[in-house]
């Protein structure tokens, strides 16, 4: 397995992991975004804040869980976000060189990268119901049939892009799939990556 598709496939597994490994910094009270031990920041789009207690560092990366910033702080003061679900930011350490978007989409419809994605890492778990390539970014909704934690939906979305050489995954996971179009899902990830690149703009 080549460097790259090794950390596609770390990347997107990682967000399973957001159970293990230790916490990361929450750089104010308010937990509206995180800074990784390398410097990248982590910050929620409007209506999303940190959940600490899920959040975590791990090898090769981390892994930022956000929720409703009202739901968090028990707080209806605090802004919502317009789609009710979990927002799951995978980062990986930097790589040497950042493959092309269409080579990541081609990677992830295969039975290897469709293992990836999958909870219980069985590529028959999942089925890729949509996966486009625009600009520099990778679009992809997903259904995954196997079992997992409360925090991943059967039924989400996944961002795929890069962030001065790290690649980085931004997973939308409904509470109501159902009542979620597609519409709002590309514009609730679409925010989310630009809140990413705003925060980490040089």
């Amino acid at each position: 397995m080549s460097t790259w598709t090794s950390k596609v496939c770390a990347l997107v597994a990682g967000s399973l992991l957001a159970a293990c490994g230790a916490g990361v910094s929450v750089t104010r009270n308010a937990p509206m975004q995180v800074q990784l031990a390398d410097g990248l920041i982590v910050a929620g789009a409007r209506g999303w804040c940190v959940d600490q207690t899920t959040s975590k560092a791990r090898e090769g990366g981390a892994v930022v869980v956000l929720g409703s910033c009202a739901a968090i702080a028990n707080n209806a003061l605090l802004p919502s976000p317009r789609i009710d679900g979990v927002v799951t930011i995978s980062v990986e350490t930097p790589a040497s060189v950042a493959p092309p978007v269409r080579d990541v989409a081609a990677f992830l419809s295969t039975d290897q990268g469709r293992a990836a994605l999958a909870r219980d890492g069985r590529a028959e778990s999942v089925e890729l119901l949509e996966v486009a390539a625009q600009d520099d970014t990778i679009f992809l909704h997903a259904l995954d049939t196997s079992g997992g934690p409360l925090n991943t939906g059967a039924d989400y979305w996944r961002a795929l892009f890069d962030i001065d050489g790290r690649f980085v995954s931004v997973s939308l996971a409904p509470n109501d799939p159902d009542q979620t179009s597609r519409a709002q899902s590309i514009a609730a990830l679409d925010a989310q990556i630009d809140r990413l690149k705003a925060a980490n703009a040089r």
